[in-house]
C-alpha cells in the first residue's frame, strides 16, 4: 500500500498543493503548515479556495525572489564573460580592435582584460554571498573606469541591481553557488559559439544568460537551502 493510500482526501489535496512550495521551506515547515491547513478545513474533503489561493501566493512569495536572484546572476556572469572573451580573442589573433588616439591605455588587450577580470571578480564575489568582496570588486571596477573612462552604460545598471539586490539580500542561495562558478567558465565557451551562430552582442547576451540560468536552476534543484530560509507563515 502506498503512502498516499492512508491518507484522507483533504490531506492528499494538500499534500499535493503543498508541492507548489520550495522543496527547503517544505522541509522545514510543511508539516506543521500542513496540520493548520487540515484543522482549517476540517471536515471538507477538498481545500477551500480561501486556502488554496493562500498557499498558491506563499509559493509565489516564496519562489520570485530566488528566481529574480538567479536571473540577475546568470546576467551578470553573461555580461562579464561577454568582454574576458573578446580580450581572449583579441590577444590570439582571432579579431582586430583599434582602440582611439587618445584612449590612456593602448594595449588593446589589456584595456579589455582588466575591466573583464574585475566584472568576473564582481560576479565570482556575488555567487559566493561575499559583502565585501564584491563592494571591493565594484569599486575597483569604478575606479578603473574613471581612470580610463571606460564604464559602461550596463556597468552602472548592473552595479545599482547589485546594491538593490544586496539590500534585499536576495543572495544566490548556498545549494546553487557551486553550479553557477561552474557556470561561468561555460559562459565564456558559450560566446564564441553564440558569435559562430551568427548571434548580435544582444541576442546572445540573452542566450548566454539563459544557459547560466539554467545551469544554476539544475544545479540547485533538490537540495535544500537552509542557508536562506526564513519563517514560512500560514497562507491567507
Amino acid at each position: 500500500m502506498s503512502p498516499s493510500e492512508g491518507m484522507d482526501p483533504l490531506e492528499r489535496h494538500y499534500r499535493r498543493l503543498l508541492r507548489l512550495l520550495p522543496a527547503d521551506h517544505r522541509a522545514a515547515r510543511g508539516e506543521e503548515l500542513l496540520g493548520l491547513l487540515l484543522d482549517l478545513d476540517a471536515g471538507r474533503t477538498r481545500p477551500s479556495p480561501r486556502q488554496a489561493v493562500g498557499v498558491v501566493g506563499l509559493a509565489l512569495r516564496l519562489r520570485l525572489p530566488d528566481a529574480a536572484t538567479l536571473l540577475f546572476t546568470a546576467f551578470l556572469v553573461a555580461f562579464s564573460t561577454e568582454l574576458a572573451d573578446t580580450a581572449y580573442r583579441i590577444g590570439t589573433g582571432a579579431i582586430t580592435i583599434v582602440l582611439d588616439s587618445r584612449y590612456p591605455i593602448q594595449d588593446v588587450t589589456l584595456a579589455l582584460l582588466v575591466p573583464a577580470l574585475l566584472r568576473v571578480a564582481v560576479a565570482v564575489a556575488w555567487i559566493l554571498g561575499a559583502r565585501r568582496a564584491t563592494l571591493l570588486a565594484c569599486a575597483a571596477l569604478l575606479a578603473w573606469a574613471l581612470a580610463v573612462d571606460g564604464l559602461l552604460r550596463l556597468d552602472l545598471v548592473l552595479l545599482v541591481g547589485l546594491a538593490a539586490a544586496a539590500a534585499l539580500r536576495w543572495w544566490p542561495p548556498r545549494r546553487r553557488r557551486a553550479a553557477l562558478l561552474i557556470a561561468i567558465p561555460v559562459a565564456v565557451l558559450s560566446w564564441p559559439l553564440s558569435a559562430a551562430s551568427g548571434m548580435d552582442i544582444g541576442l546572445g547576451l540573452l542566450a548566454v544568460t539563459a544557459v547560466v540560468a539554467l545551469l544554476g536552476a539544475l544545479g540547485g534543484s533538490g537540495h535544500p537551502g537552509g542557508a536562506r530560509d526564513r519563517p514560512t507563515s500560514a497562507p491567507g
